[in-house]
């Protein structure tokens, strides 16, 4: 799917939301009516979800109207918070659907996926967040922001759900996938430019209170991602001191 949307702050809580539904990669992002529609036409997805109001004063219907009029068959749904003012005019041009940004983002996906019920969101896979959080480290040292990296020990069968919950609790820009390749026993929450250790803990007592936690602080107590974790997961089984 291509993203366009003029405003960083909105995009970024869309990313991590579309991140989050199994099946749905962003492939691509504009904020402004010339690369929407270079991107479409280069990228050729299956989706386009658009913002009504764009950069350099651009329109999200004259780009859906030039996307249709070019023969795109894909998808198209418009997130806008006026709603009701121009759904009849953006229907009539050729969008999937109108929904208001604040309120009906879960009702689009259901559309976009063709499922009745929103894909529970799936945490990373462990390869996908040693790379992430590699990321997250380097960015961090050049910047001087903090990473905190937590490992939740516990059963196979009780990780998962807790996954998708933690999934929409945490901020834009945090991290929550599996420790070990195949392995459901471990999960690894990163928190960016925040210590939240309190109310995790707080959230883990009532979400799942059998669990064991532990943590590890950068640059405090390592200063690479495969370090942060290591400390967490030994913290986590009790092999280290908290």
């Amino acid at each position: 799917m291509v993203l366009v949307e003029d405003s960083f702050t909105i995009r970024r809580q869309l990313l991590q939301r579309l991140d989050a539904v199994p099946g749905l990669r962003v492939v691509g992002e504009a904020a402004d009516e010339t690369t929407a529609l270079a991107l479409v036409d280069h990228l050729k997805p299956s989706a386009v979800l658009l913002d009504l109001s764009l950069a350099q004063g651009g329109s999200g219907i004259a780009v859906l109207k030039t996307l249709r009029r070019q023969g795109y068959g894909g998808q198209v749904h418009v997130l806008s918070h006026q709603t009701e003012a121009y759904r009849a005019a953006v229907l009539a041009a050729g969008a999937n659907g109108f929904f208001d940004k604040a309120e009906e983002l879960d009702e689009m996906l259901r559309q976009l996926t063709g499922q009745p019920e929103v894909p529970v969101p799936a945490p990373l896979d462990a390869a996908a967040l040693r790379e992430q959080l590699d990321q997250t480290v380097k960015l961090a040292m050049r910047d001087g922001g903090e990473v905190v990296v937590h490992v939740i020990a516990g059963r196979a069968e009780e990780l998962p759900p807790l996954a998708a919950q933690l999934i929409a609790a945490v901020d834009s820009g945090d991290l929550v996938g599996w420790v070990h390749p195949g392995a459901a026993d471990r999960l690894c929450v990163v928190q960016v430019d925040g210590e939240d250790t309190p109310s995790l803990r707080e959230r883990l007592d009532v979400l799942a209170p059998d669990v064991r936690i532990g943590r590890a602080r950068l640059p405090e107590d390592a200063l690479s991602s495969g370090g942060l974790v290591a400390l967490a997961e030994l913290r986590a089984l009790g092999k280290l001191p908290s």
